[in-house]
């Protein structure tokens, strides 16, 4: 007997269970403009692939072509946006507790480069908003250090919140690592605008657990990549409203991505400025 947990997709920050990808995807849904091979121009919404054709909806009309006539940046860019299936993965009872790994376990598992995963957040991020005619945030590495800190400290300290166990908001963290940039606010006085994000993805995508008269003889785990660790956050931020207008909110510019590792679970903070 065989049970098949799909953890990566389900433990997220808030502990909903989700039996696929929300519908409300980080991928473009504005209007851009798309190059052929000579040249020629379109303005129009990318409304996904078939094969190797592609399909653009412009005034109301979805029209179908070989993706081979886009320019190769264009071919590319549409090859990047195309949502993953959407068809539901079986989830095992109680999803939302995925099953912990033990020593053993942990010993021989990838490593994780949470620089990379780092990048690749930056990455969807920017992405949801050039979609949405908004400017690319610009990676900062001194606010990247506030939410490093963060995600580390809800991972040894064992909360998942803004606000840490001392009282210290987004804010007040930023100022103890000597990030002092500031803004004047609706009263005229100066004030530390930071806007923050935090979440929780799984290590691993799966676990195959075999069973023989009754015992567990062996799991097998499938284990994330980085790339898919960056995009489970994303999609998870923009399906939620608070989380989805801070990545979005045109009066950012900065953004600092912190992510740390702890046993199967991937913490990850965002701060924004």
């Amino acid at each position: 007997m065989r049970l098949l947990w799909h953890a990566g997709l389900v433990y997220l920050c808030f502990q909903v269970i989700f039996s696929g990808f929300a519908d409300d995807k980080i991928f473009p849904e504005a209007m851009r403009t798309w190059k052929d091979v000579d040249g020629r121009e379109i303005q129009a919404v990318f409304k996904g692939l078939d094969g190797d054709r592609v399909k653009l909806e412009k005034d109301g009309q979805v029209y179908i072509f070989p993706l081979s006539r886009l320019s190769a940046a264009d071919q590319s860019y549409a090859r990047n946006l195309e949502p993953p299936p959407s068809k539901p993965l079986p989830i095992a009872p109680d999803a939302s507790k995925p099953p912990p790994l033990s020593d053993i376990e942990l010993r021989v598992a990838p490593d994780v480069n949470v620089a990379l995963v780092e990048q690749h957040v930056v990455f969807w991020v920017n992405e949801a908003r050039k979609a949405r005619n908004l400017n690319p945030l610009d990676s900062n590495d001194r606010i990247a250090l506030v939410a490093r800190s963060h995600s580390m400290d809800m991972a040894v300290r064992g909360f998942f919140a803004h606000v840490n166990p001392d009282g210290e908001d987004a804010a007040a963290r930023a100022s103890k690592v000597g990030f002092t940039g500031l803004s004047g606010g609706a009263d005229g006085q100066p004030r530390l605008v930071l806007a923050e994000n935090v979440g929780k993805v799984g290590r691993y995508a799966s676990i195959q657990v075999v069973r023989r008269d009754g015992k567990v003889i062996r799991r097998r785990i499938r284990w994330q990549t980085e790339a898919k660790m960056a995009e489970q956050l994303v999609l998870i931020w923009m399906a939620t409203p608070a989380f989805r207008a801070n990545i979005l909110d045109s009066s950012k510019a900065y953004l600092g991505v912190g992510i740390h590792v702890h046993r199967e679970h991937v913490f990850a903070t965002q701060n924004f400025f």
